[in-house]
Order: C-alpha cells, then structure tokens, then sequence
C-alpha cells in the first residue's frame, strides 16, 4: 500500500478472470469457497482488481439462467462503481490485439477472451490472475486459483 495525497492507495493489482467471477456469484460451483476466501483475503490486502468488458461478458453469459440473472445485473451494477475494480472496455485496437494474439498463438487452446485478457494483463504490467484456468499459467502469469489445489 502507499500513501499519497492524504490517502492510502493500493499498489497490488491482480486481473480478474471469467472462473473467478463465476465461482464468486454461483455457490454451488466447485471453486466458490476457494476463490471466495482468495478474493477476500486480497481485499483485506488492499488488492487493486482489473477485469474486462469481454469476461463480464462471458460471466454473464454463462450465468445466464433465470436464478442467476438479478444477482449478475446488481453484481455488475456494484462493479461499475467499485473504487477497487477497473474494467477494461475491450475497444477495436484491444479487439484487434486479442486476435492477433489468438492467431499468433495457435499451438493453445486459448480463448479469445482469454487472448484479449492477457493483452490487457501485459499492458497493465500484472503476474497475477484470479482464476483457475492453466492458460494464463501458459502465458506466464500466476492462477492464483490453482495454487490452492
């Protein structure tokens, strides 16, 4: 954490990937106590969090079920106005470098969501990711989520 202009500033920043969000809004997945405790631990340690338009997208849509709908919508609403998430809007010069990572990457099984996520983590400088998916293991970056396994 460091101090500036007369206020505590958070200096840790972790991205937020599709597995975290999912397993946070749906307690009966596999991984919703794991990512739960981790997320708020790195709360409670003034964590920074990034995320991207394209995996709210993908959250949303994989929690598109009509049980899940009213807790997504209020979830993205406390998101957007959160002081410690940013969310990345995935513009056509970060469409286009996901997809050239995508291209460029064909010996993986990654996503384009994924390729757009790591485009984003490398610019924003982070190591840390809030998933369980090896993939980002594969770019080099730390799943958090998989060290608790």
């Amino acid at each position: 954490m460091e101090y500036q202009s007369g206020n505590w500033m958070a200096t840790d920043r972790c991205f937020v990937d599709t597995v975290c969000w999912i397993a946070l809004l749906n307690q009966d997945d596999r991984l919703h106590e794991s990512a739960d405790r981790k997320y708020k631990l790195l709360m409670r340690s003034w964590y920074q969090f990034v995320t991207t338009t394209s995996v709210l997208n993908e959250t949303a849509n994989a929690l598109s079920d009509p049980r899940f709908r009213l807790r997504v919508a209020e979830f993205y609403r406390r998101l957007q106005i959160s002081s410690r998430v940013e969310i990345i809007f995935v513009d056509p010069r970060l469409w286009s470098d996901g997809w050239q990572l995508y291209e460029k990457r064909h010996d993986k099984a990654w996503s384009l969501t994924d390729c757009i996520s790591i485009v984003v983590i490398q610019e924003q400088g982070l190591k840390e990711v809030l998933t369980n998916d090896k993939h980002f293991q594969q770019a080099g970056l730390r799943a958090l989520l998989r060290e608790d396994m």
